[in-house]
């Protein structure tokens, strides 16, 4: 993923629960707290600026876990 904003919509689901429901923020934060075993089926769905849905899956999720701009956001 390559433009994002850790204010944009965005939803943590994984087998067929809703963990959040907020700013991508919100949810990379609460995915962070996920046991291991939720983590392996937990996306994140992203709404962007133009309306259109990008599903973050546990590789990227890693990533933006460790980027120190969260903390911020």
């Amino acid at each position: 993923m390559t433009d994002f904003s850790w204010y944009a919509d965005a939803s943590l689901t994984g087998d067929g629960h809703v963990y959040c429901a907020g700013p991508l923020a919100q949810c990379v934060r609460r995915w962070k707290r996920l046991s291991d075993d939720q983590k392996v089926n937990a996306i994140i769905k992203l709404k962007t600026s133009t309306d259109q849905h990008v599903l973050i899956a546990r590789e990227e999720l890693d990533r933006l876990a460790l980027d120190p701009r969260l903390d911020h956001a």
